[in-house]
């Protein structure tokens, strides 16, 4: 069966299940992050300079957000694939198999603070009809993040696009 666009267009706007991340946000893995980013932020590291701001103590980077929420390289997680896991299966079926990231857009809301535990949601906001790019042709497609912690509060939305494309043998 040929791939069509009613196939792709079908995807777009369910929802996953939420997806708990398997770790809270703690102190060691803030410690660890700023230490590779250098990020001497004193709201990351300084309990004192913390307690007097408006967050009341230390937060995570913002930007550190999927940290908490990438499964673990072992033991293997086992669940259910999510809209974009069956996306990219499905196209990857069709030919499309090679994958690059083209952008990501992260918007911050509530800050993570220690103890938190974050989850997640993923949907399919929208794939672009076929398209001929220099690494061959293939699809773009837009994914939306939405990160909340344990009291429903969204911390961060993100999109995520990506191309899947047949790549072209050059001669």
């Amino acid at each position: 069966m040929s791939l069509t666009n009613e196939m792709l267009q079908a995807l777009v706007g369910i929802e996953s299940e939420v997806t708990k991340g398997a770790d809270e946000v703690c102190r060691p893995m803030i410690r660890h992050f700023c230490e590779v980013m250098e990020d001497a932020n004193p709201l990351y590291h300084d309990e004192e300079y913390a307690k007097e701001t408006r967050y009341g103590g230390i937060i995570a980077p913002p930007t550190q957000v999927q940290v908490y929420t990438m499964n673990p390289l072992w033991p293997k997680v086992q669940r259910e694939k999510n809209t974009m896991e069956h996306l990219v299966e499905l196209l990857r079926e069709h030919g499309y198999s090679s994958i690059v990231a083209t952008e990501q857009v992260q918007e911050y809301f509530e800050p993570m603070k220690v103890g938190d535990e974050i989850s997640y949601t993923i949907s399919v906001k929208e794939i672009s009809p076929l398209k001929q790019t220099a690494r061959g042709p293939g699809y773009f497609s837009t994914f939306l993040y939405t990160f909340t912690n344990q009291r429903n509060e969204v911390v961060c939305k993100q999109s995520f696009t990506i191309l899947s494309y047949k790549a072209q043998v050059q001669e």
